[in-house]
């Protein structure tokens, strides 16, 4: 009865071996192929393989006279030779109570004359084989001939490695790639010694703009340039790995970190000068990220990634180097987790929500306009908080659609309370996104078309920072809006832009002061007198000046006094449901008015 071959000692680290050089499923190889076709020649068997031995199979990495590309491990000779460094050898198959009743000898291929050597790395392990097979018996080979077998398998075992070598190298750079970083790191002796460091040179999209404008053959020298710059800086013989793009990582002793930073404060110093590629100087962007590697509950799959997340946090906060801290990183799962649940939720039916805010104008204590503002109520997490998530979504593609989300709703509510004879107006926020092309005006138009609102009972805000991106753009969709008679609002003024000169050509008719200028008017002289300047100059320029974060009677009397013609905050009322606000308004407004006119006189 055939019999399994035992495991090698080393199994684990032989599988491992296996996978970190890609032997499994690899692609052909020619110098492979054409070993097994001389050794064929040479010995005159009609069979001859490179035979990887995995956990379950042999995968044929090269072969010749045969179809198959694999067979079972527990059937195969070649599970055998990988016992020993030594030569294994079958004369006569049928004459081996190990396989007698192998189905290889049984049947296809017929094997009787088995004779392989092990395919050995330079610290032991045993890989696979290069075996010779006949379908008829033969004695052993002579110690010439098994001297040749051998030296084939060191040729093949030399290719097996310089394919191995050549799947660590970037060839636009000469670096060492991520696939060598990982095994470098799996490599490491005493880790708790040694940091893993990123170097983050520009921002992906910075060097995106630079082939868009210069070309790619460019960017690629720029990229040389780079890294040339770096090795200059750096100990002769340092290891580089290209991890992205714009990324280099090293790994270093980190005895103190005192030593360290001497060396990243060296290289920040280096590159505060523009590099000079093709006689046009680029400034660089550079953020180190620095994990050392010895850190508890830390998972090493998760290195480069934290590591790259570090020198991320260095770039985007101008800190120039950062050393990896963990809340960082849940900080960016948590983004990322959110981004992608958030996707979900403008799907769902009932994750995402409208509340309202009453603006109150303090001529006639009327409710002229509410703001629509989003909720999200998470499954699991629960409530978000939308200074949380609406900053992230403005950094991608989807704040389009959650844009597009609040003005169906929006609008469909308008249309509610009009017909109920409610005559203030809905205000909803628009991005700096929503206005760098017409796919949102056109969609307001829309929604307006077939709800049949006023225009004049909309209002949009939004921020001065969508006049930094695109500003003739944006100007030219507002005045597409205005055109309709929709009310436009310039929302947290005086945090941003803030440009009096431009915004006095914008067609907007509303200013919106932000909280952070109003919540100290009454205990800060210098935040009253700015507060009087701007509504002083504001009105001048005929704009209705409304002020946010009024939710103290102080403030609020201030405000008045300087002429403030809405005022919103939670001194007048918060955030509501619809059912809420309504109440409010039926209920409630009457006597909040009159405590407030007190006030104002």
């Amino acid at each position: 009865m055939a019999t399994r071959a035992p495991l090698p000692k080393n199994e684990r680290s032989r599988l491992s071996r296996i996978t970190h050089m890609g032997l499994i499923d690899a692609t052909a190889d020619d110098v492979l192929d054409h070993i097994v076709s001389m050794v064929t020649h040479y010995f005159e068997v009609p069979i001859a393989l490179v035979s990887i031995v995995s956990e379950h199979r042999q995968w044929f990495r090269a072969r010749a006279g045969l179809d198959e590309r694999e067979t079972p491990r527990d059937i195969a000779f070649c599970a055998y030779t990988i016992l020993s460094h030594e030569a294994f050898q079958v004369p006569d198959a049928m004459l081996d109570a190990r396989f007698s009743d192998n189905p290889l000898v049984t049947g296809e291929p017929h094997i009787r004359f088995y004779a392989g050597v092990p395919l050995v790395t330079a610290d032991g392990l045993a890989l696979g084989t290069l075996c010779i097979i006949d379908t008829t018996p033969r004695p052993q080979l002579d110690p010439r001939d098994q001297a040749m077998l051998e030296m084939y398998g060191e040729l093949v075992m030399k290719r097996l490695n310089n394919l191995r070598s050549a799947s660590f190298v970037d060839q636009p750079t000469g670096l060492f790639n991520r696939l060598r970083l990982e095994e470098d790191l799996e490599a490491l002796h005493d880790r708790r010694k040694h940091a893993l460091v990123a170097l983050d040179m520009v921002a992906p999209a910075f060097l995106d703009s630079i082939v868009k404008a210069l070309g790619y053959s460019f960017a690629q020298e720029l990229v040389r340039c780079m890294i040339d710059n770096c090795r200059s800086q750096l100990p002769a013989d340092t290891a580089l790995y290209k991890v992205s793009p714009t990324r280099i990582a090293l790994i270093t002793r980190h005895a103190r970190p005192e030593q360290a930073e001497r060396v990243f404060r060296q290289l920040l110093e280096h590159f505060r000068q523009p590099l000079i590629c093709r006689n046009i100087p680029i400034q660089m962007d550079v953020g180190i990220g620095v994990l050392p590697l010895g850190l508890d509950r830390c998972d090493e799959r998760d290195w480069i990634r934290l590591v790259v997340s570090a020198a991320d946090e260095a770039r985007g906060k101008s800190t120039g180097w950062r050393w990896y801290e963990p809340h960082l990183d849940f900080a960016q799962q948590r983004a990322f987790l959110l981004l992608a649940a958030l996707a979900e939720a403008v799907r769902s039916p009932d994750q995402l929500s409208l509340v309202y805010q009453p603006r109150l104008e303090v001529a006639t204590g009327r409710i002229v306009t509410v703001e629509a503002l989003l909720r999200w109520q998470h499954p699991m997490l629960g409530p978000i908080s939308p200074m949380e998530f609406i900053p992230l979504a403005e950094k991608t593609a989807l704040i389009r659609s959650l844009s597009l989300w609040v003005l169906r709703k929006a609008v469909a509510q308008a249309v509610i309370w009009q017909a109920q004879g409610y005559a203030f107006k809905v205000a909803m926020n628009v991005s700096a996104i929503d206005l760098a092309n017409s796919s949102f005006s056109d969609a307001l138009f829309e929604q307006l078309s077939v709800s049949g609102l006023d225009p004049s009972g909309f209002e949009l805000e939004f921020t001065e920072s969508a006049l930094c991106d695109n500003p003739e753009v944006t100007r030219l969709q507002l005045e597409r809006l205005r055109g309709l008679n929709i009310d436009i609002a310039i929302d947290d003024f005086g945090t941003g832009y803030s440009n009096w000169t431009y915004l006095r050509q914008l067609p907007a008719t509303t200013v919106k002061l932000d909280k952070s200028l109003v919540e100290n008017i009454d205990s800060n002289d210098k935040d009253r007198g700015l507060v009087e300047a701007i509504v002083d100059l504001a009105r001048r320029l005929g704009y209705r000046v409304v002020a946010e974060g009024a939710e103290t009677e102080g403030v609020y009397e201030i405000l008045c006094e300087l002429g403030c013609h809405e005022v919103q905050g939670f001194l007048v009322a918060r955030p509501m449901t619809v059912s809420a606000l309504e109440h409010w308004m039926n209920v409630e407004r009457s006597g909040k008015v009159r405590q407030l006119r007190s006030l104002a006189h």
